[in-house]
């Protein structure tokens, strides 16, 4: 059970690094600076991705002190 809880953990790790640079690279926002997916939806996708990224390196890194 805990390697399931690791291998998930990793995934999720993944998938909020894909969600943290989607605005910026494959998902780009629309060019104006002024319009609101620039100005607010990009860099709150940003921010967000990189809590989801921390909370699950947060998780594997308990995740492998308990394993241990």
């Amino acid at each position: 059970m805990k390697n399931l809880k690791l291998i998930l953990s990793s995934a999720t790790a993944v998938l909020g690094l894909l969600v943290a640079i989607a605005p910026y690279s494959f998902a780009k926002v629309c060019a104006m600076p002024k319009m609101h997916c620039h100005a607010v939806t990009a860099p709150t996708e940003l921010v967000l991705g990189i809590l989801i990224l921390l909370i699950s390196v947060i998780q594997i890194v308990t995740g492998l002190k308990n394993k241990a």
